[in-house]
């Protein structure tokens, strides 16, 4: 019995062979978050569920499990695109910071507010700490961060109707308060009254 004779495969050909592999991955991938969005068309994010993504897509449930591990991560992924423009601008001064943030979220309205309606707005916040490799050793990032994202995420649950220039206003009024209320010792109640 003769074993069977292996032939050496070229450079060339394992270059074209990972191509096609990381090709067919990444249509895999679009497939999926096609599905997505197409079923975001018709019902909440709530009402979607794997299987629905799986049998819209057309991918093999192993196959879908391989690329994702749960429906939030493809969300994630259709709507990284701004996320990443948000976080990749964000720079050092705290106001520049906030007025990207509000442009930014204004220009990809429909995708913050998709993932606000799908309950993923935490994952934004999670991102944006994950930034700085100091939030753990000092709050004072984690607390910029917070009090940015918090009032970004108001701004759209109201609607986005209020110009960008005058939520950066609110948002600058709102920190003077902040530091107003520190040095003074002022509740909330009081500050709201100033508002």
């Amino acid at each position: 019995m003769t074993g069977v004779r292996h032939m050496p495969v070229s450079d060339e050909r394992l270059r074209v062979l990972r191509a096609n592999n990381e090709e067919s991955h990444r249509e895999t991938r679009e497939c999926i978050k096609g599905a997505l969005v197409a079923l975001l068309l018709k019902k909440p994010y709530d009402d979607i569920t794997m299987t629905d993504i799986i049998r819209k897509s057309g991918v093999s449930r192993s196959g879908v499990y391989k690329n994702y591990k749960s429906k939030a991560d493809i969300m994630l992924e259709v709507y990284g695109e701004p996320i990443n423009e948000v976080v990749s601008a964000l720079g050092t001064s705290i106001f520049e910071n906030m007025e990207i943030i509000f442009r930014t979220g204004k220009q990809h309205e429909k995708a913050f507010k998709a993932i606000l309606g799908a309950g993923l707005e935490h994952r934004v916040l999670d991102i944006m700490n994950d930034l700085y490799e100091d939030a753990s050793v000092s709050f004072y990032i984690p607390l910029w961060v917070g009090m940015i994202y918090n009032a970004f995420f108001e701004w759209i649950k109201a609607g986005m109707d209020e110009p960008v220039e005058e939520a950066i206003a609110r948002v600058k009024v709102a920190l003077e308060l902040v530091a107003t209320s520190i040095e003074n010792g002022l509740t909330n109640s009081t500050q709201n009254k100033l508002l």
